[in-house]
């Protein structure tokens, strides 16, 4: 089980920890009962004044009221405190535990997390500084109480969002094996910062993290990074040569002088760090420019609001309200068309009535035109079939947003977007060509048509994207973002080319329903559904 590629499966997680801080809690306190009792059996036999010279220990057991006491003690008491000590505290607590993180997040998960971290860090053009603080796309972020919030002033609030030391070496050493020895330093940076006591003493003595391994890594990162800034990319053979230096380096021996400069190179302020890091960064790829709204407002008099009547009979009497975002190819934008109770219906169904399972980016296809799976992403499930009221109202509205038929195919797809959760630059048409004459013979053709429902607000990130035609949208309650992959001749268009930013702040979701001839894809923040051509054989016959 992965909790990473949503934000409702890593909600269990809040509810795990809750169980093992009630049985850590419990733990405490039967060891501070424990603890007391065994101050109490000290205190019962604490000598006072001490016995310093032999003349007063004699003179102590001379009297049978304190000879005979001790002798007993030894006997018969002392054995007995032994084996109390050797009492587990709290048994039962520690084998819930036990039990709790036989469910926690696997290494595997981890990963996937730490994916989603440096993508929201590189996307968004992130300092390590800035998300150790708190702060995400310059904006400071609290968890609070909604009594708190009413009675406590939050800028006093003590809860802030962070990271701590642990946090940030696990990040750094992430950028260091993916051989990004620039990024890594910021992080082993921040971890010398925050690794401080009272906590370091905890990060030393509980979680075995020391400075002095921090110190190691950050020197050999520091190497790293400055022979990558000079070489550029490293043979295999220099690789092995620079891995022999960064050893010797971090030799006992030398461990004084490492932590000497190191300790002087953290004087500096962090903002110079920063600006430095600015000066050997690589310029933001046009994907990248787009997801942090650098792309250019577009001004063309061929787009405009108004009521959409036109696309079906019913439309005529209840019309919604519609953007056109761009003509050729048609990409439009409606505006309240998701209800609540729709969406409400779904997400129950998928938290308490089944499973989700991993939604994955696909790149490339196999010999046998299957699709290779690269990263995993997102939670889904698929509602298949008629018998619920959300799937046939929210497949009629589709249809009656499209303009193109719904009916043999009314399945629906939900996705919940995880941490840093995206995807990359895809086509939602289908090559034909290049994939095995039975590819699509039980969807019934290409994909003629996308649509993407947006079901919350994300605060930050998650907005879809036209790398293309350099046409942002982001993510709206209720809203519906359609647009057609192929032409009225049946023609794949690569204007179509969209991608989903990675998810900052929020919860994403979606709904995909899949279409023989259309491909509409809803975000739950989403959700999707497919159509495909084959099925509009009345509904445009040009495609048939």
């Amino acid at each position: 089980v992965l909790y990473s590629t949503s934000v409702m499966s890593m909600v269990k997680l809040l509810d795990m920890e809750d169980s093992l801080m009630e049985n850590v809690e419990t733990y405490v306190r039967e060891m501070q009962e424990k603890l007391d009792m065994i101050k109490l059996f000290l205190y019962s036999i604490k000598r006072e004044p001490q016995l310093r010279s032999l003349e007063e220990k004699e003179e102590y057991m001379a009297n049978p009221l304190n000879a005979f006491p001790l002798l007993r003690r030894l006997n018969q008491d002392w054995p007995k405190w032994l084996k109390y000590l050797k009492i587990a505290i709290a048994p039962n607590n520690t084998k819930a535990m036990q039990t709790h993180l036989k469910l926690a997040p696997s290494n595997d998960d981890l990963n996937v997390a730490l994916k989603g971290m440096t993508r929201i860090e590189q996307f968004y053009n992130q300092h390590a500084e800035d998300l150790t603080n708190g702060f995400l796309l310059d904006k400071k972020f609290k968890w609070v109480d909604k009594f708190l919030t009413a009675h406590v002033d939050l800028k006093e609030f003590p809860f802030s969002s962070h990271l701590t030391a642990p946090d940030c070496v696990s990040l750094a050493d992430f950028h260091y094996n993916q051989t990004r020895f620039t990024d890594s330093t910021h992080w082993y940076r921040m971890a010398l910062r925050l690794h401080t006591n009272p906590k370091g003493k905890l990060y030393e003595r509980v979680l075995g993290l020391n400075r002095k391994t921090i110190y190691k890594k950050y020197a050999k990162a520091l190497l790293k990074e400055s022979i990558t800034l000079d070489k550029g990319k490293l043979t295999t053979a220099e690789t092995a040569e620079w891995d022999v230096m960064a050893k010797l380096i971090v030799k006992k021996d030398n461990y004084h002088n490492i932590k000497r400069l190191i300790d002087e190179y953290l004087t500096g302020d962090e903002k110079i760090f920063q600006e430095d890091a600015a000066r050997h960064k690589r310029k933001p790829s046009n994907l990248e420019r787009g997801c942090r709204g650098k792309w250019p407002k577009r001004l063309t008099s061929d787009l405009v609001c108004r009521y959409n009547r036109d696309t079906s009979d019913f439309l005529r009497l209840a019309p919604l309200k519609l953007e056109i975002l761009n003509m050729k190819p048609l990409i439009l934008l409606y505006h309240d068309v998701l209800y609540d109770n729709e969406f409400q219906s779904m997400r129950n169904i998928a938290i308490f009535n089944a499973t989700m399972t991993d939604g994955w980016t696909y790149v490339n296809f196999d010999r046998n035109g299957k699709p290779q799976r690269q990263d995993r992403v997102v939670k889904m499930i698929s509602f298949q079939g008629t018998t619920a009221a959300f799937t046939l109202s929210i497949n009629r509205r589709i249809g009656d947003m499209t303009g193109l038929e719904m009916h043999q195919n009314m399945g629906l797809h939900l996705t919940n977007y995880g941490l840093g959760g995206h995807f990359g630059k895809h086509l939602d048409y289908v090559k034909l060509a290049d994939r095995p004459p039975n590819f699509f013979a039980d969807l019934g053709g290409d994909r003629i048509a996308t649509a993407l429902l947006y079901a919350t607000d994300v605060p930050l990130g998650g907005t879809t994207v036209f790398t293309k035609l350099k046409i942002a949208v982001q993510p709206k309650k209720g809203n519906a973002l359609i647009w057609f992959n192929l032409d009225h001749a049946g023609n794949p268009d690569p204007l179509t080319e969209h991608s989903a930013c990675p998810v900052v702040m929020g919860s994403r979701w979606s709904k995909y329903c899949k279409y023989k001839s259309l491909n509409l894809n809803l975000i739950f923040t989403a959700i999707s559904k497919w159509i495909h051509e084959r099925q509009q054989m009345f509904k445009k016959p040009c495609l048939a």
